[in-house]
């Protein structure tokens, strides 16, 4: 359980804080005064002062932020303030949150393809495992054989044995198998599986342990990582378009998440944790109010029309919309709780 827990925090610490290290770094680089950096919201446990800046670790772990000076519409034209600096570098220190959790997710993903992880070997059409009382099992294929053609027809891989297999319209397959060094035929009786909704003989990939070097799983770490986010675009305009069912899980069910993660090993802890960086960075550039997105959004308006909104109409707007967010969070933190309770 304190395992777990730790776990948990570390996932709420490399989600947080190099969120706002993203930001306070820019805001540092742009030549802005910051006033404080917190893990965490409300009440201050612990803080110290560094220069112009304090540092500080409030109650709640599940956010934090940082106090850029010029940010209040009375404290706008404050020297070294965040609207006193140009348009560019507002928005790079908007931005630069979202910017380190991408970097966050392509570290942790690359260090998941350096470790090494059970993958399916699709490349070739060997039998890792024989389903029990299945046609396969009937036939004697064994793990480990390998089929070379079905039919008389050449397979040269996983897949492609899968589809001659469902597409068969002969009720008994002739199989081309190779044991060691023996080749030999069997005959096998496919059967219908109305799940799948095709026809299968009862067998599943062999797993391979996959390994890369360093250069090449850094290339697959950016190449997941954004294919994720594409994935994340998808089923998001999926909910908005009613094709898919709307589900969102708060702090609590990602505690769950993580907790049940880190009982299945290090590489799906650290994908997880990769994922929900990915799902953070992502959802702060959104352009809703309260957001870094909403914030730039306003940034964009400024930019077109080259002179910056009424800033407390432009506050109120984001005051409201944190307003929302609290109450989004409350609710799904509420439905979290019913779930694990009624899990129980």
């Amino acid at each position: 359980m304190i395992v777990t827990a730790v776990f948990i925090l570390g996932v709420f610490l490399l989600l947080i804080i190099p969120h706002e290290l993203g930001h306070f770094w820019a805001a540092k680089r742009c030549g802005m005064k910051v006033h404080r950096f917190s893990f965490g919201l409300g009440p201050k446990l612990w803080g110290f002062k560094k220069g112009e800046t304090e540092y500080s670790i409030s109650v709640l772990p599940l956010g934090g932020y940082v106090k850029i000076a010029g940010m209040e519409p009375k404290d706008r034209d404050l020297e070294n303030g965040f609207y006193r600096k140009p348009l560019k570098n507002r928005i790079l220190v908007l931005s630069a949150g979202s910017v380190m959790n991408y970097l966050v997710a392509i570290i942790l993903f690359s260090l998941v393809f350096m470790m090494g992880f059970q993958t399916l070997n699709l490349e070739e059409a060997i039998v890792g495992e024989v389903r029990k009382d299945s046609p396969a099992a009937l036939a004697s294929l064994l793990p480990g054989d390998k089929i070379l053609k079905i039919n008389g027809q050449k397979v040269k891989g996983w897949e492609e044995m899968a589809l001659a297999i469902k597409d068969s319209r002969q009720t008994v397959l002739k199989l081309e198998v190779q044991r060691e060094k023996k080749v030999f035929s069997i005959q096998v009786r496919p059967t219908f599986d109305p799940q799948l909704n095709k026809k299968i003989i009862g067998i599943s990939p062999l797993q391979v342990f996959t390994r890369y070097s360093p250069l090449i799983a850094l290339a697959k770490g950016v190449e997941r990582t954004f294919f994720i986010t594409k994935l994340i675009l998808s089923a998001l305009g999926g909910m908005i378009m009613g094709k898919v069912p709307a589900q969102f899980v708060g702090p609590v069910g990602i505690a769950g998440i993580i907790g049940q993660s880190v009982k299945m090993g290090l590489s799906p802890f650290f994908s997880l944790a990769a994922l929900l960086s990915i799902n953070l960075g992502l959802f702060n550039l959104f352009p809703i109010p309260a957001l870094d997105g909403g914030r730039l959004l306003f940034l964009a308006v400024e930019g077109i029309r080259g002179k910056a909104l009424d800033s407390e109409k432009e506050e109120l707007v984001h005051y409201i919309g944190f307003i929302i967010l609290i109450a989004l969070i409350l609710l799904i933190t509420y439905q979290d709780i019913l779930r694990w309770v009624g899990a129980r």
